[in-house]
């Protein structure tokens, strides 16, 4: 991998490029990132931190039972990785913008309805909907769209988007509370969901599969009008030779998929049970809630640093040095020390739990590049996604059998290590089809 994070080969510069500065994204570059913050935002409040109301708010409106209604989370769960892999296969087909707009929509009108359920069973099938929508759009669509604009600055790019995780981790439970409290549960749903409608709409007219559609170039850089026509003719052209078989044949294939997968299953383990693990230890719920709110902004704030390192030092290098990072973190998770010491371990928890979707995200980009990357990812994001819901297996077993969080944690840090080792020997060229005009890619 080059010292920028490129696809290996020399960095030269064509002639008919002029190179810009790393954050240098452009005023159309900046909207795409916009947009994806946005989008990775309703991935993480609609397959993850929105469990912590969503559950809660429907106990308070039917006086259902909570357990049923949390088990129901992990089926849901699964089917949102089926999701995952129709609707990358869609944007394969069809591109992001497309698929952004009628997901976005679909998403809107489920959780209209989802306000509204009147049984037990159309909750678990209005929860279901909900993960296959969001998993398959709001987590798809954005990757593929930075690292269609972006392929040189994809990691930094990401770095920026996927903080919207991290706010989202840190304000949706209040703003979702205020919500209930102004206008109800029911009407809440129907809040959001047309918000989320309108998004789908505007989605239409403000998103743009690649640059040259708009005239511009990727990652913003100077190239020719007629690289850029050559570029977009290319792209529209394009059949990737990446076919399902082929792909479940690729060596790399499996090593991004199950290296990323196990680092993502340690993740989620760690943040959906940090305040569980913090009441265990002592601290009351409320001081464990601001507790959490701390370590997400400390996410959002090395999201940005875990892209820059990308861009300046590769993906694979970068993610080797996040897994051991992950592995001190766990370690640190193990011990029982002072105030200081769990607020220092709630610091490195929020930078070991930014960097998996960026780095995951950029490594396919790396290794099959802008024009086969929605071709690679709709498998590698399925299978790493099906790491990721795995995780509360094992924090489930760890509880049962030794009745804490230790024996979960000491498992992730073996995972992290076997991380490690896969993505090592993840090639450092570019596999896929690059740019003709782009002297800077290995073809």
């Amino acid at each position: 991998m080059g010292a920028h994070g490129t696809l290996g080969g020399s960095q030269a510069t064509p002639p008919n490029k002029k190179k810009t500065g790393a954050n240098n994204f452009g005023g159309w570059g900046w909207s795409m990132i916009g947009f994806s913050l946005l989008m990775y935002y309703n991935f993480a409040a609609w397959t993850a931190d929105g469990l912590n109301v969503i559950v809660e708010s429907f106990v308070d409106l039917h006086g259902w039972d909570y357990a049923t209604l949390l088990a129901f989370s992990t089926p849901a769960g699964w089917l949102g990785v089926l999701g995952s892999f129709l609707i990358a296969e869609m944007i394969n087909r069809k591109g992001a913008r497309l698929v952004a707009v009628g997901g976005l929509v679909c998403l809107g009108a489920t959780m209209i309805w989802f306000g509204r359920v009147t049984t037990p069973m159309e909750y678990a099938i209005g929860l279901t909907l909900i993960n296959f929508l969001a998993t398959g759009t709001c987590f798809n669509v954005p990757g593929t769209l930075l690292t269609t604009w972006f392929p040189r600055k994809k990691g930094l790019a990401l770095g920026w988007a996927t903080m919207g995780m991290s706010l989202c981790t840190a304000t949706l439970v209040p703003l979702m509370v205020m919500l209930f409290s102004r206008f109800g549960v029911q009407d809440t749903y129907a809040v959001v969901g047309g918000v989320l409608i309108v998004f789908g709409i505007v989605s239409f007219f403000w998103v743009r599969n690649t640059p040259e559609e708009l005239g511009c170039s990727p990652d913003n850089e100077q190239l020719s009008k007629e690289a850029m026509a050559e570029n977009l003719r290319e792209f529209n052209e394009h059949k990737s030779p990446f076919t399902l078989p082929v792909l479940l044949r690729d060596r790399d294939m499996w090593l991004i998929s199950v290296g990323y997968g196990v680092l993502w299953l340690v993740d989620i383990g760690v943040v959906s049970q940090l305040i569980p693990r913090l009441i265990s230890v002592g601290y009351d719920k409320q001081t464990a809630i601001m507790m959490f709110t701390t370590a997400a902004l400390f996410c959002a704030i090395f999201s940005y640093f875990w892209g820059w390192a990308d861009v300046k030092f590769g993906t694979r290098r970068t993610s080797i040095a996040y897994a051991f990072f992950f592995a001190a973190t766990h370690a640190c998770l193990l011990v029982r020390g002072s105030d200081t010491f769990t607020y220092f371990t709630l610091l490195m928890v929020g930078a070991s739990i930014a960097g998996i979707k960026e780095l995951a995200t950029s490594q396919v980009g790396s290794v099959y590049g802008r024009y086969d990357f929605a071709a690679a990812n709709r498998v590698i994001s399925t299978i790493a996604c099906l790491f990721r819901v795995m995780c509360f297996a094992v924090i489930a077993a760890s509880l049962k059998w030794t009745g804490d969080f230790d024996a979960a944690y000491i498992f992730f840090i073996f995972l992290d290590f076997v991380g490690a080792v896969l993505i090592f020997f993840i090639t450092t060229e570019c596999k896929g089809r690059v740019d003709a005009n782009d002297a800077g890619y290995a073809h």
